[in-house]
């Protein structure tokens, strides 16, 4: 339901030129994450933590581990490809409010595909179809579908390189049951590729 709906959502946007209002867009994404959780646990009659999300104190000793190892990493190594952008942004100081905004939309819009593709998606058809099946089809949702398509449908080594990145979140989760940190990792990668490059554009 909402691979659809959310395409329709933005062609409405997009529609009344509302896609420069950034309130609009991180409200749109907000709103996206809450319907997926209300909906998981209405209508699926799931619990949250059947899909990885469980409150920190509620984590084993090996995912906080792991978190508190590979976010840093991940920050650095994202700021090291993108330095040029981040130091874009931190000269712009005009741009901080909108900046922010933006930023926020992004790493929200990252977790909102880890918790669609990965812990409602990826967790069903494994339980209908097994491991390789489930995770297979789900990824290819993931990398063909409305979220990846429009952006590397001109390159194929696009759609490799989301498929792979794809593969790694998805056996990370099968492993670790722990949606939050995948999410939160799938943020930090929009932020500094999409919310950076939409801000540096607009210097």
């Amino acid at each position: 339901m909402l691979i659809v709906i959310k395409p329709a959502v933005d062609l409405i946007i997009s529609h009344f030129r509302l896609e420069q209002n950034y309130y609009i867009s991180l409200i749109e994404q907000a709103t996206l994450i809450i319907i997926l959780c209300v909906s998981a646990t209405t209508v699926g009659k799931i619990k949250l933590s059947q899909i990885g999300i469980e409150a920190w104190k509620k984590w084993n000793k090996t995912n906080k581990i792991i978190f508190f190892v590979v976010t840093p990493i991940i920050i650095v190594i994202f700021t090291s490809i993108f330095f040029a952008r981040v130091i874009i942004f931190l000269n712009h100081s005009e741009l901080y409010g909108m900046g922010f905004l933006i930023l926020l939309r992004e790493f929200l819009y990252g977790f909102y595909q880890e918790l669609l593709y990965r812990g409602l998606l990826q967790t069903e058809l494994i339980k209908r179809c097994g491991f390789w099946i489930g995770t297979i089809i789900s990824n290819l949702v993931f990398t063909f579908g409305p979220e990846h398509f429009h952006f590397y449908k001109s390159t194929h080594m696009g759609f490799v390189f989301m498929f792979c990145l794809g593969l790694l979140f998805s056996f990370i989760f099968y492993r670790s049951r722990n949606l939050i940190s995948i999410g939160i990792w799938h943020g930090i990668g929009n932020v500094f590729v999409d919310g950076l490059g939409i801000i540096t554009s607009m210097v």
